[in-house]
């Protein structure tokens, strides 16, 4: 293998057999396997090269077969067909607690993991210092391990695959149990690795961590390779695979569309000119259909698309913090209704709200009523001032009475909400991520809390 490659895996796949009853299995393995023995591929064949000193990152879906790659990897399973290749030690934490006897305390884990991976007891002497004011645990590196937290557990289990200094070092999934400081403590060690020439392999579903920290992703499916390359495209992939039905649209063909068929497209968006012939035109990118989503409200009006992009209309999912997220939509009128009011929710992935806005609140120009079959295209511009995470967006279509708009500014909440109509609601209708600035120093954390605002001080000796 040349020495650019800390791992090389050719043609590598991993079978089961599936035995109907323990006797099944008893002849299974007494007898030569039956040509009509079932089995089950949880890895298809695989071939993969990852450099020395790459942040190499592998995504997908729960059961397609990420675990059971990194488990060949690391030599736990041998794999039915192929050959693995690494150079050099490798430390992985795989799984909360696996390796840890809960009987022996902390350091005496530690002691037991460190020996298994080739650490003599005098070196050990020489880490043990740094293990444990990495793990920060305290006193209870002398407790039993079977008395820790989760998150104790895992500080511990970093600490010492982190301070061994190995050449490769495998991360499943583990990181998500620490609190941010520790993650943020965690990446920062990472990084140091990576410069000193480690290879970090990550398993995660955090995709801010992916965009941020890996310099190729894998992408697997069913066992199966779908994509390997830029942290980026790997990341739409992902998203594709869970709930977007993409489909590519060409921009010309749908304006010959309109005007063949007479559709009148508003433009209800922060810097709307008051033209209501405004042709807003859909970004020429991969929408995301929302015909067949599930859709709450009266039913008379059916969201049909949506769009996520940056300023430039580029289609993404995962921005920087305080770029600006785009967000178009569009909607089909199935009866006539007073005057339009389009809006979007933004949401934590644990359902906290933290933005929301709707076209009257952005004093949009709107017409006064739409008549059935109108097809109505919004966009919202949105400063992503948000702490990094990932986050939900809802989308939706209500409408208010023309006398009620007319007086919208003298208005009380009470009014607004009694007179409203939501004809339609798609919660949780796409996802997007907002990594930091920088993942060291004041980049990594620009303001306290889940959203910035602007705020200013003043500092003097009195």
């Amino acid at each position: 293998m040349p020495s650019d490659y800390a791992i090389s895996l050719e043609n590598v796949s991993k079978q089961y057999e599936l035995y109907k009853s323990p006797l099944h299995r008893m002849r299974g393995l007494l007898l030569s396997r039956s040509r009509s023995q079932e089995t089950f591929s949880a890895l298809k064949p695989l071939s993969l090269k990852i450099r020395r000193g790459s942040f190499f990152g592998i995504i997908g879906q729960n059961g397609s077969g990420k675990s059971t790659l990194l488990q060949i990897i690391s030599g736990i399973l041998q794999p039915t067909t192929g050959h693995v290749l690494v150079r050099g030690r490798v430390a992985a934490l795989l799984e909360l607690g696996a390796g840890f006897n809960p009987e022996f305390t902390g350091r005496e884990n530690a002691r037991l993991n460190a020996q298994i991976l080739g650490i003599s007891g005098k070196e050990f002497e020489k880490i043990i210092p740094e293990i444990e004011s990495f793990a920060d645990i305290g006193e209870f590196i002398d407790s039993p391990v079977k008395t820790y937290s989760s998150g104790m557990f895992v500080r511990l289990a970093f600490a010492v695959q982190a301070c061994i200094d190995p050449d490769v070092l495998i991360v499943d999934e583990a990181l998500a149990v620490g609190d941010i400081f520790f993650r943020l403590k965690c990446y920062e060690r990472l990084e140091r690795l990576r410069q000193r020439g480690c290879t970090v392999i990550l398993v995660t579903h955090s995709m801010d961590d992916v965009m941020h920290y890996c310099d190729e992703v894998l992408l697997l499916h069913n066992g199966s390779n779908l994509y390997q390359g830029g942290a980026a495209e790997a990341i739409n992939r992902y998203y594709a695979l869970g709930h977007l039905n993409a489909k590519r649209d060409s921009a010309d063909g749908e304006d010959d569309y309109a005007a063949s068929t007479g559709e009148h497209y508003l433009t209800l968006d922060d810097a709307s000119v008051g033209s209501d012939s405004m042709l807003l035109r859909w970004p020429d990118q991969a929408s995301i259909d929302m015909s067949f989503r599930e859709q709450t409200g009266d039913g008379l009006v059916k969201c049909v698309r949506l769009a996520v992009t940056d300023e430039f209309d580029d289609c993404r999912q995962v921005f920087r913090q305080f770029e600006k997220l785009r967000i178009y939509s569009e909607f089909v009128i199935c009866e006539n209704i007073d005057v339009p009011v389009v809006g979007f929710v933004i949401r934590t992935d644990r359902g906290v709200v933290i933005h929301g806005k709707n076209s009257g609140q952005c004093d949009a120009q709107v017409p006064g009523e739409l008549s059935k079959g109108s097809t109505v295209r919004a966009v919202f511009d949105v400063p992503l001032a948000f702490s990094a995470g990932e986050y939900v967006l809802d989308v939706g279509f209500a409408s208010w009475p023309r006398e009620l708009y007319k007086n919208i500014k003298n208005s009380t909440m009470a009014e607004i909400e009694s007179a409203s109509v939501r004809h339609c609601v798609v919660t949780g209708a796409t996802n997007f991520s907002i990594i930091p600035l920088g993942h060291m120093g004041f980049q990594a954390q620009p303001f306290y809390g889940v959203a910035g605002v602007e705020s200013s001080a003043r500092v003097c000796i009195v």
